[in-house]
């Protein structure tokens, strides 16, 4: 087997990247302040969905409390949502283990073998090793930026969505205290509408005015689910499709190589059939 200048050269800078990449980006990389950063905004996040969840449960609770359990269904509706909290919770937790763990793993093993199998490669010249080592290099630096870079356009582009999700927590939290106060009051001169009218703030006449109100809270609740939904599951997807797809045109591409060749001309030689033909004829003559 011939090993090439060019063999050589590549081999080396492969090699290169295979030593900085474990021995150097291994411990910048994870203790960077864009790494930090990330696992902060997806702390927050947890914090907020358990947050906002408590509050749909204490919602839940205060409306199961009402008299007359005319509020029941209502209850049962908001106590549903925690569903999606759960689910949401879990996507979060695990965009922060691949932050955590992913990128090291990343750093460490998977770009590190992707260059094995590249070497590999252009020892034996097989594809095989070739096609393996990009989709390892494709995944490993998908591990290293998806999350981050996702984390941080969420938080620059939908910073308006998320602060309608803090002010519906806010709201909804504050109508729980409300309604607590008013079932733990010992005013028995004033009817239960009369007690959260003052409350609220509001003309609250009867069932169907704290139905009402209550109904614009959980409209507001699903609001902010989807918000949060998108914000934590679907835009985080959509960049790991992006990346993906980028990377994969960027390391499947090909630039066409112009061979250019010179013809120099040359002077027919004469056959040796053909001289010795010509020899006969002459010893004839």
């Amino acid at each position: 087997m011939k090993i090439t200048t060019e063999k050589l050269i590549k081999i080396l800078i492969v090699t290169l990247i295979m030593v900085f990449s474990f021995c150097v980006l291994t411990r910048v990389i994870p203790e960077s302040k864009y790494i930090q950063e990330t696992i902060s905004h997806l702390e927050e996040s947890q914090n907020k969905i358990m947050k906002f969840s408590g509050t749909t449960i204490g919602t839940s609770v205060a409306l199961s409390a009402l008299p007359d359990d005319f509020a029941s269904p209502l209850a049962g509706t908001v106590s549903d949502l925690n569903t999606y909290f759960i689910f949401m919770f879990a996507v979060i937790f695990v965009e922060k283990l691949i932050v955590l763990i992913g990128t090291k793993v990343s750093l460490a093993y998977i770009i590190p073998f992707a260059c094995i199998l590249y070497i590999a490669s252009i020892l034996t010249t097989k594809e095989l090793f070739k096609n393996f080592a990009t989709k390892l290099l494709i995944l490993g630096i998908s591990l290293i930026i998806v999350i981050p870079f996702s984390t941080h356009f969420t938080d620059k582009v939908c910073d308006e969505y998320l602060t309608y999700v803090d002010e519906t927590i806010a709201e909804t939290e504050a109508g729980n205290n409300k309604i607590n106060d008013v079932m733990s009051s010992s005013d028995e001169n004033s009817s239960i509408f009369e007690k959260l009218s003052n409350a609220f703030k509001t003309a609250i006449q009867d069932a169907n005015d704290l139905l009402a109100y209550f109904k614009n809270v959980v409209r507001k609740c699903v609001n902010s689910i989807a918000i949060m939904l998108v914000t934590t599951f679907v835009l985080p997807m959509l960049m790991l499709l992006l990346f993906r797809w980028l990377l994969k045109e960027l390391f499947s591409l090909h630039l066409p190589s112009v061979n250019i060749s010179f013809k120099l001309p040359h002077k027919k030689q004469e056959s040796f059939v053909e001289k010795t033909d010509l020899k006969s004829l002459e010893d004839k003559e």
